[in-house]
C-alpha cells in the first residue's frame, strides 16, 4: 500500500471515530443537562476530567509505546517489541494505581479542597470521584491497548475501542438517568464501560500480536531508552492537561458548578474539532520519520505544506459555521441560557481551537526531526500563559475570562512557533507557505463566510440551520475543488475511485 493510501486510510478511520463520538455527545448531552441540572452535570464533568488527570501518572508511556512498537513490530528484533510492551504495561499500571487509591479513600477531601464543591454536595461528589479513581485504573489499560494499536498502525481497531469508550458513554449515562439511577448510575456506567473498553482493547492487541509470538531474538530495548523518551513526551502531556483541563479547576474554584457546565459543554464539543489536528499529525508523524537521504528535506517541506493545507481544508468550515451560528446553535441545542451567556465564550474558544490546530503539523515535523523539545517549550508556554491569564481574568469576567485566557495562550505562542519552524527547521519562505498551505483553504473560507454571515439572522429552527450548513459546505468544497492544483485533483480522484496512487508522483503527500 502506498504512503498516500496509508495516509488516507488512517486519517479516514480517525475522522470517522471522532465523528461518531461527536454525534453521540451532540444527541445525548442536552438530555443529561436538562435532567441532571447544571449543578449535577458539573459533577458529571468532573468524572472524566479527574480520570484524565490520573492518567498523567503513566509518565508518557503511551507516546513511548507508539514510537517503539511502530519501530520494532516490522523488524526482526522481536525481543525489542516484547520489551516495549512489558515496559509499557508496567508504567501504565504502577503509576496510576497508587494515585487512584489515594483519590478513592480521600475523595470528599479532594472534592472540597481542590474543586470547592459545596458541602451539601460532598457525598455525591465523593461517589463520583471514587468512580473516577476506579475508572482511571481501567482507563490506563485502555491507554496501553490503544497506544499499542496505534504503534501497529491499526487505526481501525484503535477507533473501534475508542468509539466504544467515548461514543457509548453519553448514551449509557442518559439511559441510567432515564431509568431513575441519576448521577450515581451515570458514574457507575463510566466504570463498567471503561472495563469493557479495556477488555476489547487488550483482546485486539492479543490477536494482532499472535504473528509475533516466539520472535524473541534481537538486541532488545533498554529500559532507559523507553523511560527517557516517555519522560520527554510526558512534560508535553502535563502542559497539555494544564492548558485544556485546568480551566475546569479554575472555574469550579472561582465561579460555580453551574458556570462550569455553561462553559464546559460547548468547549467539550469543540474539542472534537480540535482533535482533527491530532488525528492528522498522528498519521503524518511516522511518514515524516521515514524521510532520510537525498531529497528528504524538500520531501519533508512538501509533505508539511500539503498536510497543513489538507488539515485547514478539513476544519475551517466547521470552525467558521460554529463561530457565526453559535447563538442559534446553542439555543436550539441546549436552551436559552446557553444561547445567551455561553455564546461569546464559545466563540472565543473556536478561535483558540484554530490556533491549536495550526500547531499539529509543526509538532509532527519537529518530532520527526528529533526536536521534541521545541514542541515541549511551545506547549509549556501556552500552559503558563493560560494559568496567568485565568488567575487574572476569571475573577473579573467569569466564563468569558477563561475563554479570553485560552485564546491569548494559544495565539501568541503559535505565531512565534510557526515563524521559528519555517526559519530554523524547514528553511521555508513565508510567501511559499502562504501560497501552498494557506491560499486555497483561506479563499474557500472567505467564500463560506460571505454566505453564512448574511444568512445567519434567518436561522430560527433546526431545519434552517441544517439547510444553511449544507449550502455552506457545498459552496466551500465546491470552491476548494476549483482551487486545487492538478496533482491534488488527480490524487483525490484516485482515492475516491480506489485506484492505486503512484508513489513516485509528488501529489502523494510530497512524493514519498
Amino acid at each position: 500500500m502506498s504512503k498516500a493510501h496509508r495516509f488516507a486510510r488512517n486519517v479516514s478511520w480517525n475522522m470517522l471515530g471522532q465523528i461518531v463520538v461527536a454525534a453521540a455527545n451532540f444527541l445525548f448531552i442536552p438530555y443529561l443537562v436538562r435532567h441532571l441540572g447544571q449543578t449535577e452535570y458539573g459533577l458529571y464533568i468532573l468524572l472524566s476530567t479527574v480520570a484524565s488527570y490520573l492518567l498523567l501518572f503513566t509518565f508518557g508511556a503511551a507516546d513511548a509505546t507508539i514510537k517503539f512498537v511502530a519501530e520494532h513490530h516490522g523488524a526482526s528484533d522481536g525481543r525489542a517489541l516484547k520489551d516495549t510492551l512489558g515496559y509499557s504495561l508496567a508504567f501504565h499500571a504502577l503509576g496510576v494505581v497508587p494515585a487512584a487509591i489515594a483519590l478513592f479513600f480521600a475523595s470528599e477531601f479532594f472534592a472540597f479542597r481542590l474543586f470547592h464543591v459545596p458541602r451539601e454536595l460532598l457525598p455525591q461528589a465523593g461517589f463520583v470521584l471514587r468512580c473516577a479513581a476506579s475508572g482511571a485504573v481501567l482507563a490506563a489499560l485502555v491507554s496501553f491497548a490503544g497506544s499499542t494499536l496505534q504503534g501497529l498502525q491499526r487505526f481501525d481497531w484503535y477507533n473501534a475501542v475508542s468509539g466504544l469508550q467515548n461514543a457509548v458513554m453519553p448514551f449509557g449515562a442518559a439511559a441510567a438517568v432515564a431509568w431513575g439511577f441519576g448521577l450515581k448510575g451515570a458514574a457507575l456506567w463510566y466504570v463498567a464501560l471503561t472495563a469493557a473498553a479495556a477488555a476489547a482493547g487488550l483482546s485486539a492487541v492479543w490477536a494482532l500480536l499472535q504473528p509475533y509470538h516466539g520472535r524473541a531474538a534481537g538486541r532488545g530495548l533498554s529500559f532507559p531508552a523507553f523511560r527517557d523518551y516517555g519522560a520527554s513526551m510526558w512534560l508535553s502531556l502535563v502542559a497539555w492537561v494544564v492548558t485544556f483541563q485546568f480551566d475546569k479547576i479554575f472555574l469550579a474554584r472561582g465561579t460555580s458548578l453551574s458556570d462550569l457546565t455553561l462553559y464546559s459543554v460547548p468547549s467539550g464539543l469543540l474539542q472534537r474539532v480540535q482533535v482533527m489536528g491530532v488525528v492528522v499529525s498522528a498519521v503524518v508523524l511516522p511518514m515524516m520519520s521515514e524521510l532520510h537521504g537525498h531529497g528528504a528535506h524538500e520531501a519533508l517541506v512538501r509533505m508539511y505544506l500539503k498536510s497543513s493545507r489538507f488539515l485547514l481544508w478539513a476544519v475551517l468550515p466547521a470552525l467558521i459555521m460554529l463561530f457565526v451560528l453559535m447563538p442559534q446553535f446553542l439555543t436550539l441545542w441546549l436552551g436559552g441560557e446557553f444561547g445567551d451567556r455561553g455564546v461569546w465564550p464559545a466563540r472565543l474558544v473556536v478561535l483558540a481551537k484554530l490556533f491549536f490546530i495550526m500547531n499539529a503539523i509543526p509538532n509532527a515535523v519537529v518530532c520527526s526531526r528529533g526536536k521534541p523539545w521545541a514542541m515541549t517549550v511551545m506547549i509549556w508556554s501556552q500552559a503558563v500563559i493560560s494559568l496567568l491569564a485565568w488567575k487574572i481574568l476569571i475573577p473579573r469576567y467569569g466564563i468569558l475570562g477563561v475563554a479570553w485566557g485560552s485564546l491569548i495562550a494559544q495565539a501568541a505562542p503559535t505565531i512565534l512557533y510557526l515563524l521559528w519552524l519555517h526559519t530554523a527547521v524547514l528553511r521555508l519562505a513565508e510567501g511559499r507557505y502562504m501560497r501552498e498551505a494557506l491560499y486555497a483553504p483561506v479563499a474557500s473560507a472567505l467564500v463560506l463566510t460571505l454566505f453564512v454571515f448574511p444568512a445567519h439572522p434567518l436561522v430560527q429552527d433546526w431545519t434552517r440551520l441544517i439547510a444553511v450548513v449544507a449550502l455552506g459546505l457545498g459552496l466551500y468544497y465546491g470552491s476548494t475543488w476549483f482551487l486545487l492544483d492538478f496533482d491534488d485533483k488527480q490524487f483525490l480522484k484516485a482515492l475516491l475511485s480506489r485506484q492505486p496512487v503512484p508513489t513516485e508522483e509528488p501529489s502523494a503527500l510530497g512524493g514519498v
